[in-house]
């Protein structure tokens, strides 16, 4: 997902409005310090310059802390959609599995075996000889109609848009 351009826009006024600030109050701190200004005028256009710097600092900070907020909200959306796709997803897998006739413990495999796990890690994982993993995932693939772990990850992804 995008951020939405009001919130760069947000940002970037903000990042402007503080760098301007940043630079008036600096120019001011110079002449303040070695009695060189960039231009003469009376104390009363120094202390405007001043007070309109600290409102620059001001604004532009609570622009650049809003884009932040507008920014962790999108973050957290993003998020919770994700979690809700996740559910969806296992779900449709649950699904499937069913249709396959899966076992609880070839489920497990199935699953397995879509996260990506090797023959041997899954063995490992569920206390198990890689001998046992292999024909489990045979029987997968049997029941499910695919030769390899690829078509299996694929026909899952099939149904998965069939179902969408």
């Amino acid at each position: 997902m995008r951020i939405k351009s009001s919130t760069v826009t947000t940002f970037n006024v903000g990042a402007v409005l503080y760098a301007a600030s940043a630079l008036a109050f600096l120019t001011e701190l110079i002449g303040e310090i070695s009695g060189y200004y960039l231009f003469s005028a009376s104390w009363i256009v120094h202390e405007v310059i001043a007070t309109i710097t600290l409102f620059g600092f001001a604004i532009g900070g609570l622009l650049i802390w809003r884009s932040y907020y507008l920014i962790l909200q999108r973050h957290k959306e993003t998020k919770r959609l994700l979690r809700s796709a996740q559910g969806e997803f296992f779900e449709m897998l649950g699904l499937q599995f069913d249709r396959w006739g899966l076992s609880e413990a070839e489920r497990d495999v199935a699953l397995l075996t879509v996260k990506g796990m090797t023959v041997d890690e899954i063995a490992e994982l569920r206390g198990t000889s890689s001998g046992t993993i292999k024909s489990q995932n045979n029987a997968i693939y049997r029941k499910a109609n695919v030769k390899s772990r690829t078509q299996l990850l694929g026909s899952l992804i099939e149904e998965l848009l069939i179902e969408s």
